[in-house]
């Protein structure tokens, strides 16, 4: 899934065309390779404790996404910057939907709250009421 939303990320950025670096087992013994390709056969053929992979367009500081796995704590975190922030968000956003999508995960945009009718409801039935009242004010006392 990991691969799915680096592609999604790359197509979104768009990053083009995408440099790719994956490292696996960066902390022990690092093995890194250059195509989305290659590191799924390597996954596929090898036990790994860890996988980075890093996306970039050819100027690596204009847009840049990184997607880390831990196979300790299976844990999966996505990291996107860079001077060009539309074009990172884009692809953070990608990969973010992908994930989330296939792991069944709430992101943090939360979507807006509906509109309260109770609470509008009442504020209105008040505000009937002030009015009423108003009309019913003793008219007499401006003659003073």
């Amino acid at each position: 899934m990991i691969f799915v939303a680096a592609r999604a990320a790359i197509e979104a950025g768009p990053f083009d065309p995408p440099i790719c670096e994956v490292v696996f087992d960066e902390e022990f013994d690092p093995i890194t390779v250059n195509t989305l390709e290659e590191a799924r056969e390597h996954l596929r053929c090898n036990r790994v404790r860890s996988m980075d992979i890093m996306l970039s367009h050819w100027d690596e500081d204009e847009a840049r996404l990184t997607l880390r796995y831990s196979g300790v704590g299976e844990r999966l975190q996505i990291n996107g910057h860079g001077s060009d922030w539309d074009r990172a968000r884009a692809a953070y956003y990608a990969a973010q939907a992908d994930l989330a999508g296939h792991f069944g995960i709430t992101t943090f945009k939360l979507p807006k709250l509906p509109r309260d009718t109770v609470a509008e409801t009442r504020k209105r039935l008040v505000i009937d009421e002030l009015e009423a009242a108003l009309e019913n004010v003793d008219s007499g006392l401006d003659d003073r």
